[in-house]
C-alpha cells in the first residue's frame, strides 16, 4: 500500500503514514505488500502501542504517534488527606441524602390539575365568547393546583399573576401596552414578598 499523501511505501494493515503521519482509510483486502527490510534489519518499536516500525519510520503505522514522543504516562495519584488539616478546624456538618417526596401525593395533585384543566375547558366551550382570555384563566388555576401541590406556592402565585393579568389584557385591548407595565411591577413586588417570606 502507498500513502496518498506522501507516496511512502507502508504495510497493508498501515492505519498512518510513517512518514506524514496522514490518516489512511481502511483499504479493501487484498495482496499484502510488505515494506522493504532495513539494510540493517533492525525495527524500532513505538513507545504509545509496541508495534514494530521500520527505523526510518517518523510516525507510528499502528497510533499514529511520532516516533520519538514518549508513552503517555498516567497522572500521579493525588494524596488523601485525612483527620484536621489544620489543628482546631471545625468539623463541617453531614448532610444525608435527599428526601423524595412521595411520589402518590404529587400524583394526586397533578390528577387535580388536570381535572381543573378539564372542567375549565369545559365551561370555556359552553361560553364560547370568552373562549381566549378564558383559556389563560383556566391555565392559570390548573398551574396553581398543580404548584401548589408540590409545595410550590410562589411559582403557582406567579403563574396566577401573569396568565390572569394577560387575560385581562387581552380583554381590554387600549390597556395592553401600560397594562404589561404594571404586571412586570406587580412581579417584582410579588418576588420581594416571596423572598421576605423565605428570609425573615
Amino acid at each position: 500500500m502507498r500513502c496518498p499523501s506522501c507516496d511512502a511505501d507502508l504495510p497493508a494493515d498501515a492505519r498512518f503514514c510513517i512518514e506524514c503521519g496522514v490518516t489512511l482509510a481502511s483499504a479493501s483486502t487484498g495482496p499484502t505488500v510488505h515494506l522493504q527490510p532495513d539494510k540493517d534489519g533492525t525495527s524500532v518499536r513505538c513507545a504509545a502501542c509496541g508495534s514494530a516500525n521500520p527505523s526510518h519510520a517518523i510516525f507510528c503505522v499502528h497510533c499514529g504517534r511520532r516516533m520519538g514522543d514518549p508513552a503517555a504516562q498516567a497522572p500521579p495519584p493525588r494524596a488523601v488527606i485525612t483527620g484536621d488539616v489544620l489543628p482546631g478546624t471545625p468539623v463541617l456538618p453531614a448532610f444525608g441524602p435527599r428526601r423524595r417526596a412521595r411520589s402518590g401525593r404529587s400524583r394526586d395533585w397533578e390528577i387535580a390539575s388536570i381535572a381543573v384543566f378539564m372542567i375549565g375547558l369545559g365551561l370555556l366551550f359552553l361560553f364560547s365568547r370568552l373562549f381566549w382570555p378564558g383559556i389563560l384563566l383556566v391555565i392559570g388555576i390548573s398551574n396553581f393546583v398543580r404548584f401548589a401541590g408540590r409545595g410550590q406556592i410562589g411559582v403557582g402565585l406567579r403563574s396566577v399573576l401573569w396568565l390572569f393579568g394577560l387575560a385581562f389584557l387581552f380583554m381590554l385591548p387600549k390597556l395592553f401596552f401600560p397594562g404589561i407595565f404594571v404586571l412586570i411591577a406587580l412581579s417584582a413586588i410579588l418576588e420581594a414578598l416571596l423572598r421576605g417570606a423565605r428570609n425573615p
